[in-house]
């Protein structure tokens, strides 16, 4: 992956430290990063041979500097709203870390004329999040799947092409940029768009998902072309920036939904057990036949579906033509006097959750992990019992026969799935 180089120098060091620490968390693959608490050693750097892409300084130790010509662009860091130097632009220097690191690249991508090329090792998974009928919680399960991804170390996009989107149901980021930036770039031809992209996006604070906050307009949708999403796609790939993209789309087929679904890996169908959809579904899987014949391309080997709201009791085992690969309970309502909670912070919903995404993303860390207590129940027994075991505690684990008894065996399991605003399983 192309990286850029950034030199950032102010005089407090407290703040270069937690600036440091940020971007070692947050953009490991993004920047080679320097940083100088001092003129002198500043100066000193700067009058070597370094390739300097960006140079972020104080606007107190821009004045002690002595050479500023070989770098691509210098940017102000300013602590008020006064103007900076003739010709530069400034950053304000105490805002979010995320929205300060959009608006460098932002003015990186401006004011550069300089190409930087983004390549990664592939191995991005692209999941569309499908429904043929409103209602039936597509929207949770795309945001429960990104949170759940996220929890196990992935880095993980969670993009909603809705005509009305739902992101800031699931998440919250500071950036003043939305996905109408986002269209307005991919209609564009000049470079570096996949860093126009990354300015662009936003990370949600409780979850680390990554996200587009919904375009300003909602008008602006409409103006999402096949060739805006091919060549949207086609970035998150080339980047190899993260391990899954989850696309909520919206209900039923159309044109934006066929670009998307022509370039996924996975298709989540989310289905409910309400009889009243069953037409829709039929009418949906003729649909999907019709683009699969329009677009030459196999859609169906791709389709995973997902029984949402079920009913334990009744046999949601076959909707139609399709069989589920997992079956959610009903979290919508809540009970007693408490709050209602959305499912996405419901860990009895994430643990039924969780058992669909191993379908399609299997947690390796899980499977080490299961590895490891499967060595352990052999050592020092004999095969039949260690056998005997690990079938007998694998069957209480994941057994879905309610979501009380999922939640509470992975509760004992892992010690409660959520904890300070962090998945840990």
């Amino acid at each position: 992956m192309g990286r850029l180089s950034l030199v950032i120098a102010d005089y407090d060091a407290e703040y270069l430290q937690n600036f440091e620490k940020y971007l070692i968390t947050y953009h490991p693959k993004r920047f080679d990063l320097a940083s100088f608490s001092a003129a002198e050693p500043l100066n000193a750097y700067l009058g070597e041979s370094h390739k300097i892409d960006v140079l972020l300084v104080s606007s107190k130790m821009y004045k002690e500097i002595i050479n500023t010509e070989k770098q691509e662009i210098v940017l102000i860091l300013s602590e008020n709203e006064s103007a900076a130097p003739s010709g530069l632009e400034a950053v304000q220097k105490y805002q979010h870390m995320d929205r300060l690191i959009s608006e460098v690249i932002r003015l990186y991508t401006l004011c550069s004329r300089k190409e930087c090329p983004v390549y990664g090792n592939g191995g991005t998974q692209v999941v569309s999040v499908v429904s043929p009928a409103g209602g039936t919680g597509k929207s949770s399960i795309a945001a429960g799947c990104s949170i759940l991804c996220t929890g196990r170390g992935m880095r993980t996009f969670y993009m909603n092409l809705e005509d009305i989107p739902s992101t800031e149901m699931f998440f919250h980021g500071d950036s003043r940029q939305s996905f109408s930036n986002v269209i307005y770039q991919l209609k564009g031809s000049s470079p570096n768009l996949w860093l126009k992209l990354e300015a662009a996006r936003c990370i949600d604070a409780g979850t680390g998902v990554h996200f587009f906050r919904p375009a300003a307009n909602i008008l602006d949708m409409n103006e999402l072309t096949e060739q805006d999403i091919s060549r949207l796609l086609f970035e998150f790939r080339k980047s190899s920036a993260y391990s899954a993209v989850f696309i909520d789309l919206p209900t039923g087929l159309n044109e934006r939904n066929s670009s998307v679904l022509k370039y996924s890996d996975v298709i989540l169908m989310i289905l409910t057990p309400d009889l009243r959809l069953q037409n829709s579904i039929d009418k949906f899987g003729k649909g999907l036949e019709m683009f699969e014949e329009r677009l030459n391309i196999n859609l169906i080997s791709k389709l995973m579906p997902i029984m949402n709201f079920s009913k334990k009791q009744i046999n949601c085992s076959r909707v139609s033509s399709y069989r589920p690969i997992a079956e959610i309970s009903d979290h919508s309502v809540s009970s007693g006097t408490k709050a209602f909670i959305r499912p996405v912070e419901n860990p009895a919903f994430l643990a039924e959750l969780n058992k669909a995404v191993n379908h399609f993303l299997p947690d390796k860390k899980q499977e080490a992990s299961s590895m490891d207590r499967m060595a352990a129940l052999w050592e020092g027994t004999e095969g039949s019992l260690g056998v005997s075991a690990s079938v007998d505690r694998t069957a209480a684990l994941w057994d879905g026969a309610t979501a009380s008894g999922a939640a509470a065996a992975l509760g004992n399991e892992a010690a409660g799935l959520w904890d300070g605003g962090e998945f840990i399983v």
